[in-house]
């Protein structure tokens, strides 16, 4: 049996209509003058901005509304100061992975000095716990109401490094599916596809144990089964499914990371604004086939209940869902020129890479791109 280990601190809930327990959480947590990290436009355009402040009615609620897409180190740095200047003691982060990343970052830069460029420069560590989040989706993708990460964009660098320390999990991570239903087609599809993206990373791992392989053994066959059917129907059921799945991801990333796949995507996002699930999923089924000797007995339970043969056969099983969902599938169709491989290789590997079931090199990056250009 190998050794292993797995660390999980947020306190859970998860349900339909769990969102009306907001205000329970917030006294669990002592909190009286909170803190709000979102985006741009969903919160107040949803009327969740609404519901919120009538929930936390006798608190202080500071809000701060200017969370962009794959958020910046000024992003950051400029909430962290307001934060502080309100006196706030709890925050909470409620949106896609990027206010939950943000919110996460500015919670520990409460009782953490410097700019977070700084952490992501690995000039500083984190050192102690900041302030209490509540981490709140509204997506079904990245999992970042249960993990130790902060993925902030360093433009100077075009990179998205990731702050990873356990003091960074949220108090407590508030998931109600029912917050998902107003995603476009577009932001379901891509968040969803990330979703599937972390589970076949995390199950092919060589970093994964039992725990986090059980993880994303579930979460792999509750997307492939629900994905289509959330996005384009939006039934309760498949909605649902989607939010454990994502949720699933996210407590086994938590412990292990992603592999090869994540930081192939951050070029195709920083370079061409394809959103992150998007940028993941257009290398997946490439990625399988590349993998599809070295994954073969590790899927061998996994095919059959989703009634498929064989590796190739699941890899042509993804390709055909990313067609479904109007998902970019050649590299192409966002404006990658042959010209730009090289550059997209040599960015794309990441500290996870070498946790691929089978080791990738920028020349098999280069050739992997030549298939799906």
């Amino acid at each position: 049996m190998e050794n292993w280990g797995f660390y999980m601190p947020t306190k859970i809930r998860f349900g339909w209509g769990q969102f009306q327990e907001i205000r329970q959480t917030v006294d669990d947590l002592d909190g009286k003058r909170i803190f709000l990290v979102t985006g741009q436009k969903f919160a107040k355009k949803s009327g969740l901005l609404d519901k919120l402040s009538d929930q936390l009615k006798g608190l202080t609620l500071e809000i701060f509304a200017e969370v962009e897409e794959n958020p910046s180190i000024e992003t950051v740095d400029r909430g962290a100061a307001r934060c502080r200047e309100s006196e706030c003691d709890l925050v909470i982060g409620l949106g896609g992975g990027s206010a939950m990343d943000a919110g996460k970052a500015m919670a520990m830069l409460q009782r953490n000095p410097g700019s977070i460029r700084e952490y992501l420069d690995q000039k500083r560590v984190c050192q102690t716990k900041g302030l209490p989040v509540i981490a709140v989706p509204t997506t079904s993708g990245t999992g970042s109401e249960v993990t130790r990460f902060s993925v902030i964009t360093h433009k100077a660098k075009k990179a998205k490094p990731a702050i990873a320390a356990p003091q960074i999990f949220p108090d407590v991570a508030l998931v109600d599916p029912e917050l998902t239903m107003s995603m476009p087609l577009k932001v379901a599809a891509s968040t969803g596809l990330d979703a599937l993206c972390q589970a076949v990373e995390g199950f092919w791992s060589t970093q994964g144990n039992p725990v986090t392989r059980s993880l994303s053994f579930q979460a792999i066959k509750i997307a492939m089964e629900n994905l289509e059917s959330a996005c384009l129907k939006k039934d309760k059921e498949s909605v649902i499914n989607m939010a454990l799945a994502s949720h699933l991801t996210g407590i086994e990333m938590s412990n292990i990371g992603n592999t090869s796949i994540h930081p192939l995507s951050y070029p195709i996002t920083l370079d061409y604004g394809v959103p992150h699930g998007f940028a993941c999923a257009i290398f997946l089924p490439a990625v399988i086939r590349f993998n599809a000797q070295a994954i073969e007995d590790r899927f061998r339970d996994l095919l059959p209940l989703l009634e498929l043969p064989n590796v190739e056969a699941f890899a042509e099983r993804v390709d055909f869902l990313l067609e479904k969902l109007k998902a970019p599938r050649r590299l192409s169709e966002v404006g990658v020129r042959a010209e730009d491989i090289p550059n997209i290789a040599k960015r794309g590997v990441g500290r996870s890479t070498a946790w691929n079931p089978r080791p990738m090199s920028e020349k098999d990056i280069v050739e992997i791109c030549k298939t799906i250009l």
